[in-house]
């Protein structure tokens, strides 16, 4: 756990714009700026990162266009980051947003290009490999392109609590998704549903899991499109939805991904957020309990058992999946089959084979390969043929 300190880092991207009246406009940092500064915060400004230092961590096709703002908001997320690593909190402020952007990116899907989250959280675990951090998104979206990212990697516990995927962007998100370690968790939340059913997935579920965990950090990544002024989701949470999760969190990270409202949602949300950060007084409401709402924690528990007991059942065998990733802006879909070779030696294979506007094969490795992996590597290119295999090193 970080000091009490917390700066808050800005990139506003002023010069990005999908199109004219896009909601993720330039205008919501203005608002962003107005609350934080009224708090008396320091904006402070990041360094951009270069095409090749993201491409370090994510690949990018390249289709892939991205922009000073994006790399600046990578930098925001690095920056933020090395904060950890010197014992002070931070608040992230920055856009475009991240949490959608996946492992292999194409493109722009659901406002997000590149992935800041990942890219500043790699820094994180290369300075530091022995980690745990716990990542909880409360974004109204399922965090997917977070997920893809850290599926494979038991150092890192993330969780996601959204919108039924059944009702909204991108569709995904569902309780029985559990990692290749035990370590993914998804929370859908029915629409309409309130803080009645986010406050008992917090203390039913996220806040033991965390416990049981016992990450060095905690890093939550949030947006305000969970507000019931935001039309954007149907989660219908109120102006104290983010006071009590971040004071249920007592998070060392805050990233800010949505939230599009701009005389309402924003406004309402960001104070109580900030001080429940910044307030060692802070106190929360409960919201009325509900049966019903305890009913479906437990029943998201039961899934969460069942697929936990399937995977002991085969956790040192080949783990194959196939996941489609729709870009929503240009209107396309990669397909991707992986296979993950697990190993308790170092951090296992990854084999992709990824489908977009050409065929793509790549090998994910640990910087640190041990014999056995390095001998199935080889028997894996062997086996190639066709277009050369794409050789990455595994991103944490």
């Amino acid at each position: 756990m970080t000091g009490n300190k917390i700066n808050v880092i800005w990139a506003p991207g002023e010069d990005y714009i999908i199109h004219q009246g896009h909601p993720e406009s330039p205008e919501r940092m203005l608002v962003f700026k107005e609350i934080v500064e009224h708090f008396g915060f320091e904006l402070q400004s990041p360094l951009p990162l270069s095409r090749s230092q993201i491409e370090n961590i994510q690949f990018l096709g390249p289709e892939t266009e991205i922009q000073n703002a994006h790399q600046m908001a990578a930098g925001a997320v690095k920056m933020a980051c090395q904060k950890l690593l010197n014992g002070e909190r931070a608040l992230v402020l920055a856009r475009p947003p991240a949490h959608h952007s996946p492992r292999l990116s194409y493109g722009t899907r659901g406002f997000c290009t590149i992935n800041n989250d990942a890219i500043g959280i790699a820094h994180l675990l290369r300075e530091k490999p022995d980690l745990r951090l716990a990542i909880v998104d409360t974004d109204a979206h399922h965090g997917d392109g977070n997920e893809d990212f850290f599926f494979y990697d038991a150092r890192i516990k993330h969780f996601s609590i959204h919108q039924d995927g059944r009702t909204i962007f991108p569709g995904t998100g569902f309780p029985e998704v559990i990692g290749a370690y035990n370590n993914n968790r998804n929370i859908p939340l029915p629409p309409g549903t309130g803080d009645s059913y986010l406050y008992q997935a917090l203390t039913d579920l996220v806040i033991p899991e965390l416990r049981a965990f016992s990450p060095d950090y905690v890093i939550h990544v949030t947006g305000f499109d969970g507000h019931q002024a935001d039309y954007l989701s149907a989660l219908e949470y109120s102006d104290d939805a983010w006071g009590m999760i971040s004071h249920l969190l007592q998070p060392d990270l805050t990233i800010i991904e949505g939230g599009y409202d701009l005389k309402k949602a924003i406004p309402s949300s960001l104070p109580p957020l900030i001080k429940a950060l910044t307030e060692k007084t802070y106190s929360i409401s409960p919201p009325p309990h509900l049966k019903k709402a305890k009913n479906w924690t437990g029943a998201i528990r039961g899934i969460w058992d069942q697929s936990e007991e399937e995977l002991e059942n085969g956790k040192n065998d080949p783990r194959s999946r196939h996941i489609s990733f729709f870009y929503d802006e240009a209107f396309f879909a990669e397909e991707r089959a992986e296979t993950y070779y697990p190993c308790n030696r170092c951090g296992g294979l990854l084999h992709v084979i990824s489908s977009c506007f050409s065929r793509r094969e790549f090998l994910y490795m640990p910087p640190e390969i041990c014999n056995r992996c390095e001998e199935q590597q080889g028997s894996l290119q062997n086996k190639k043929e066709g277009d050369p295999l794409i050789i990455r090193e595994a991103p944490f």
